[in-house]
């Protein structure tokens, strides 16, 4: 009992050293590394600074993930409808351009939060593709274009026509707006590596799908095998994993579950995982990394039976 404690509390701590790895970037002040010069201060100043530094736009967007995405900015923008706003603090971006120097190559930081004492000026604009509506915001006094929200096109209004002798159609019934729920499940893939503690040494695959019950919390079932490459205690096995999860952040997950393991004349485990998306490619893959604990759940002093592992799970 002692050893699947200490196995559940490694797990905790494993991913909680883990997330300040990859926590978000505070800023408190801006200029300092600036991604251009002088500070804007009109809508033409700001069409100015994007056809003088298309090429280093593009960089940007190279290293921020979001390369196919350049070519609709550069054919959108000219016509992108532009707005003068103000970003209170606390305000989250997915990721921003500058320069650590003016002579610098252009860098990208993400996961940015504004983490100043007031709101700073800035210019906003949206560029569409594939469905999704890319909300930018560039600061006024560096110009460190800024990737801030990601959100489905709304759906037009239709007009609905309603036949009625002798009556008028009233303007709710001719008109409604359809609200699509955005899909955030699909097809799963894991693969990782585990250590049993007797000891034993795996390499493992699964593969399954992923169904949101709520905006936060889903359900997952995974079939595949763990393959022993090491050890001398326990063998190869099959494995059908059923799991909940709950995302503490769009990021960050936890979750708990049973699976069945073939080996040793067929076994039902418990599942313990954490994970971290640390890869996103909008629309086609996420890439997370997770760390996992299983046992045997009719004999929990069964210290052979626990096996901590580490993978990298993709879902499309």
């Amino acid at each position: 009992m002692k050893n699947k404690l200490l196995l559940l509390i490694g797990v905790c701590l494993v991913m909680t050293c883990a997330s300040p790895a990859f926590a978000a970037v505070t800023l408190k002040r801006l200029g300092d590394h600036p991604f251009y010069r002088p500070a804007m201060t009109s809508e033409a100043d700001l069409r100015t600074m994007v056809k003088k530094k298309s090429t280093d736009i593009q960089t940007g967007f190279d290293k921020s993930g979001y390369s196919e995405l350049f070519p609709d900015f550069m054919a959108q923008f000219p016509t992108a409808k532009i707005e003068f706003i103000k970003v209170a603090p606390g305000e989250q971006f997915s990721w921003m351009l500058f320069r650590k120097k003016s002579t610098s190559p252009v860098s990208v930081i993400k996961d940015v939060t504004w983490g100043g004492k007031a709101s700073f000026n800035a210019y906003s604009f949206s560029i569409d593709k594939n469905g999704q509506r890319y909300e930018f915001i560039v600061p006024a006094i560096c110009g460190n274009l800024s990737l801030r929200n990601i959100s489905r096109i709304p759906e037009p209004v239709v007009p609905v026509v309603i036949e009625n002798k002798g009556t008028q159609s009233k303007p709710a019934e001719i008109a409604q707006t359809v609200t699509v729920a955005q899909h955030k499940g699909g097809p799963v893939a894991d693969i990782g590596f585990a250590q049993q503690f007797d000891p034993a040494s795996y390499v493992f695959a699964r593969v399954g799908y992923e169904l949101f019950l709520t905006e936060n919390l889903s359900a997952m079932g995974l079939v595949g095998g763990f393959a022993r490459v090491g050890g001398y205690d326990g063998g190869s096995a099959f494995t059908a994993d059923a799991l909940l999860n709950y995302y503490l952040t769009e990021k960050l997950f936890v979750g708990a579950g049973v699976g069945f393991w073939s080996g040793n004349d067929g076994k039902a485990d418990l599942i313990v995982n954490m994970g971290y998306l640390i890869y996103e490619k909008p629309g086609t893959m996420k890439t997370s990394l997770f760390v996992e604990g299983r046992c045997e759940a009719d004999d929990l002093l069964a210290s052979q039976a626990t096996r901590l592992g580490v993978g990298l799970r993709f879902q499309f």
